[in-house]
């Protein structure tokens, strides 16, 4: 079969996306192809089949004037120290859905950990200059929800190191594990569904941006790697994963330390 012509086929519009039955290896729900305004992207998932790849095509005048169209100068706000509620409390040994989960996930040390007895979530305190404006709770009960909470919205994005590298990766629990393996890098978790002016100031930092989103989220990353290109200019990278970082699957291992040097 011709993968070319079976994904041309899809009739993928700028932007869209598509999941289904791989074509090749017949596997179900594992084959992903993106339009990135003109680049289309396909993978199967699946790690016996090989199917992986991209291509151009033309872009229509439509798609075109859509690529280029001006957006918003970024907007600045004053945040106010974080109240924190008496119910947040420095974890204890007695705190075992707490202990489980940060020692499942190799982060026990990961510095100002909190823990909120009321709801059962580990806490990850996020700072600006020196202050604790937000911060955001993992789930740790078995029938806690949502999965993820913040405490006041007012920050836009977690991150961890201090390399010249941003990887922009799906939470906070991913941006630490990522901190720890990948050298030279500065880890982001966007706190919400998009990017929004602050993130790409952030981002802007940077010498290079590295998208790692989980594999499901491909549609996403390429979303994101247009916007990050649009609003800054700067190099950006958007991987095709075969699991979430926090998993540390070595051949994506592998992947990011080269990308990120």
């Amino acid at each position: 079969m011709n993968i070319h012509s079976y994904v041309d086929g899809l009739d993928l519009s700028d932007g869209e996306s598509h999941r289904g039955d791989c074509p090749v290896c017949r596997a179900r729900g594992t084959f992903t192809a993106v339009n990135d305004y003109g680049t289309i992207k396909f993978n199967c998932y699946k790690l016996a089949c090989s199917v992986r790849g991209l291509y151009d095509k033309d872009l229509t005048a439509a798609e075109v004037r859509m690529r280029m169209r001006p957006t918003q100068e970024p907007l600045h706000k004053e945040v106010e120290t974080m109240e924190i509620p008496v119910y947040l409390v420095n974890p204890t040994f007695e705190h075992k859905k707490h202990t489980d989960f940060v020692l499942r996930w190799g982060i026990r040390h990961y510095p100002g950990l909190l823990y909120d007895v009321k709801q059962e979530r580990t806490v990850f305190p996020i700072l600006y200059k020196g202050r604790m404006i937000d911060a955001v709770g993992r789930a740790v009960g078995t029938r806690v929800q949502p999965k993820w909470y913040r405490y006041t919205g007012d920050a836009d994005y977690f991150t961890v190191g201090t390399g010249d590298v941003v990887l922009l990766v799906e939470d906070v629990v991913s941006a630490i594990i990522a901190e720890n393996l990948l050298p030279n890098i500065t880890a982001m978790a966007i706190l919400g569904t998009s990017m929004t002016p602050r993130h790409m100031e952030k981002v802007s930092e940077y010498r290079k941006a590295v998208i790692a989103l989980d594999p499901d989220a491909m549609a996403k990353t390429i979303l994101y790697r247009r916007e990050i290109d649009l609003w800054t200019g700067i190099p950006t990278v958007a991987m095709n994963l075969h699991d979430d970082i926090k998993y540390k699957v070595p051949e994506d291992l592998t992947k990011l330390e080269e990308v990120c040097r």
